[in-house]
């Protein structure tokens, strides 16, 4: 794992869970984007992303991270999302560097949901990541 690579993700995780738009901003290359593509939608500029975050009616989402890794030029980050309704979401970022910084990111988002019951004989069963 890149040193460097690592802490630009790390921190890039941090200021995003605290809406610190200016640090994001600046880990960001200049010709960033953000795909979702469970919607098709890409965010063109950090401007289009703070605007959409700030402007959501119901307010911001909360963002927890969970955990990083990588390597090279390709990342991800692993997250819960709290929205106001108070639903919450894991989320999956794949990051790709260029000049040691954020250049693309690819969000996916899904809700929880419980295992069936016919997989019980095939699988180990652990606690949902979030309930």
């Amino acid at each position: 794992m890149s040193k460097q690579a690592a802490d630009v993700i790390r921190r890039y995780a941090e200021a995003g869970a605290a809406d610190d738009f200016e640090a994001m901003e600046a880990l960001r290359h200049p010709d960033w984007q953000e795909a979702w593509p469970q919607t098709g939608e890409i965010v063109p500029s950090s401007a289009n992303y703070r605007a959409l975050r700030l402007g959501r009616p119901e307010g911001a989402p909360s963002v927890r991270p969970i955990r990083e890794g990588g390597s090279g030029d390709c990342w991800w980050g692993e997250m819960e999302v709290t929205y106001a309704d108070g639903s919450r979401w894991l989320g999956i970022t794949v990051f790709e560097l260029r000049d040691g910084l954020i250049h693309r990111e690819r969000v996916y988002f899904g809700q929880p949901f419980p295992a069936p019951d016919w997989r019980a004989p095939y699988v180990i069963q652990e606690p949902p990541a979030i309930s």
